[in-house]
């Protein structure tokens, strides 16, 4: 294997024209191009991203920081964000942070080495990271917001998420419905409760949330509320959530209704059963790509997509219709 600067001797050119034969960037004729691409695939040239890099002056990495990589619904998210960032000859850094201090020195890092973006689940809301940060490196929050000039944070309508879950199982005839959710501080968990609880009270229904579920406070929950379906917040407590209920004796849906959120790929192969609301993955990556290429957007409040299968079941008799407006009907996917 030979360097770019060998092929460019080989070829009788520079250096700098060999880089745009080799990354179709204008500037030199075809005849050239085609020259320098049949002597490269000659010669096995493989190209060194960090040759590169110096050469243009541009990374080609994108860092992400996430909280952990134990999450299946971040590894789905960012596994996605990583095939479209190949398609423009990109790669992505993955780091997990457990804190503020360390999340701000990765970021701090990623500005050093001139990432091209970073693009952040941060470990708690609200984290103020400094403008020598920000004027370094476009930013991206995922999930949680940053405080900060120039930050971009980029969510689903977490509360129309619980509303829509509460319509939906409402509408399969459900009265009493218990959110399972988490006790940790983040704006997707907070706001997807505050969207089941409005939701609950518009249709006169008792709301129920119960954090941080194990099986003595599901047994528990489950005899003082006496739900007929339960609401978790990710697919994750679901499926756990499911393996507790087989354990007290419970049949699902039979006995009671189960819905998810997410639709991870990874968790529906695990059980493919689950009625969930999909997270709009192919969205968020959509705008992470314009933002990437410096093009003007914004992610409108993208709904969640519910897709049907057989965790939930349809109670005979059913509840009196609320009023809803076209905007408010949830999409639904039915999938055989």
């Amino acid at each position: 294997m030979i360097s770019s600067l060998e092929l460019a001797r080989q070829c009788g050119i520079s250096q700098g024209t060999v880089d745009r034969a080799l990354h179709n960037r204008p500037g030199i004729s075809a005849k050239t191009r085609e020259k320098v691409l049949r002597m490269a695939k000659r010669n096995g040239y493989r190209p060194h991203p960090a040759a590169r890099e110096l050469l243009t002056g541009q990374s080609l990495t994108v860092g992400a920081i996430l909280p952990t990589v134990n999450n299946v619904f971040f590894m789905d998210l960012f596994n996605e964000l990583a095939r479209a960032l190949a398609k423009q000859n990109l790669r992505l850094q993955l780091t997990p942070v457990e804190n503020r201090d360390a999340f701000l020195e990765m970021l701090e890092d990623f500005t050093a080495r001139r990432y091209r973006l970073a693009v952040v689940i941060p470990p708690e809301d609200n984290i103020a990271v400094p403008r020598a940060i920000t004027v370094g490196i476009p930013l991206i929050s995922l999930f949680s917001p940053c405080r900060g000039s120039g930050i971009r944070f980029l969510s689903a309508d977490e509360e129309e998420t619980g509303r829509d879950a509460v319509r939906y199982l409402h509408r399969r005839g459900h009265q009493r419905i218990l959110h399972l959710t988490y006790a940790r501080r983040a704006y997707a968990i907070a706001a997807r409760a505050q969207g089941y609880k409005e939701q609950c009270e518009e249709l006169d229904l008792t709301s129920k949330v119960l954090l941080n579920v194990d099986a003595i406070n599901l047994r528990e929950a489950l005899q003082r509320y006496r739900p007929t379906a339960l609401f978790c917040h990710n697919d994750w407590m679901a499926l756990r959530t499911m393996v507790l209920l087989s354990e007290i004796g419970l049949r699902v849906p039979e006995d009671i209704s189960v819905l998810g959120v997410d639709n991870s790929p990874t968790l529906a192969a695990l059980q493919p059963g689950l009625t969930t609301l999909a997270y709009p993955l192919a969205s968020i990556v959509d705008t992470i790509m314009l933002i990437l290429a410096e093009k003007p957007s914004r992610l409108n409040l993208v709904r969640y997509l519910l897709v049907e299968r057989s965790t939930v079941r349809k109670l005979t008799g059913q509840p009196r219709r609320e009023k809803k407006s076209h905007d408010q009907k949830i999409q639904t996917h039915r999938e055989s």
